[in-house]
């Protein structure tokens, strides 16, 4: 099978999945976030099979995993696969989300079950407001890992953007540790669905931040060291051939 029908196939696969998993295990999953929690780890599971099966790509954790306590994770988004490692990985994990995505059946289910907060990505009031709203929710919960994305969208291998300052919000207002994390997962399938035989997607736990009333941690520091370790991850990978 020649390389671009073998991606859109293996890719349609993996959504179709999605669909077929979500929709069959509903009636399990609907019946606390725990269970959603299990089917949505299933589907990780598998996805990571097929990529395993069909083209070598191994999947990699590094660095320390938070454990069950709240915390926020603050994450490089080069890739649906790096949505997927995090999924697996963190014992409880919520993602802020882009609110596009509320519309699309059964992930849309599975992430209000699991309590993701949709943000408005070209409505910067609305944005905040609805930060604030998860501020104000989270600030109840004692357990869960709260994903934000500070890039507000994927980037290719390489790419840099500004970082938004949602996730100093977070961080200031919430009395819990931030998480750095980089990644090469956009190597291993690519933003345009492109996937890498005998790769390896990454993704390696930084940093821990403990939580400081003073505040003084920047968004540049928060930038640069997500942004070089994530270039670091990516180099080996090339390197490799």
């Amino acid at each position: 099978m020649k390389g671009g029908l073998k991606d859109i196939s293996t890719g349609l696969i993996i959504y179709t999945l999605l669909g077929v998993m979500g929709v069959f295990l509903l009636p399990y999953a609907s019946t606390s976030k725990e269970n959603a929690l299990k089917v949505i780890k299933l589907y990780c599971r598998v996805v990571f099979w097929i990529l395993k099966k069909v083209y070598n790509i191994e999947i990699l954790v590094k660095g320390v995993v938070p454990d069950n306590r709240a915390s926020i994770v603050c994450s490089k988004h080069q890739s649906f696969l790096d949505v997927l490692i995090l999924l697996n990985v963190l014992p409880e994990p919520k993602f802020i989300m882009k609110s596009e995505l509320s519309w699309v059946p059964v992930l849309s289910t599975y992430a209000r079950k699991i309590g993701c907060v949709n943000v408005k990505r070209n409505d910067k009031s609305r944005s905040w407001h609805a930060l604030k709203q998860a501020i104000t929710k989270e600030a109840r919960n004692q357990s869960g890992q709260l994903v934000i994305y500070p890039e507000g969208t994927r980037t290719i291998p390489g790419q840099k953007v500004e970082y938004k300052k949602g996730v100093l919000l977070l961080f200031s207002s919430l009395n819990r540790p931030l998480y750095l994390v980089s990644t090469n997962a956009g190597i291993a399938w690519s933003k345009s669905g492109k996937f890498k035989e005998n790769s390896n997607a990454s993704i390696n736990f930084i940093e821990k931040i403990n939580y400081s009333k003073k505040g003084d941690h920047k968004l540049n520091y928060i930038r640069s060291k997500i942004e070089e370790d994530s270039q670091k991850l990516c180099d080996e990978e090339v390197a490799k051939g």
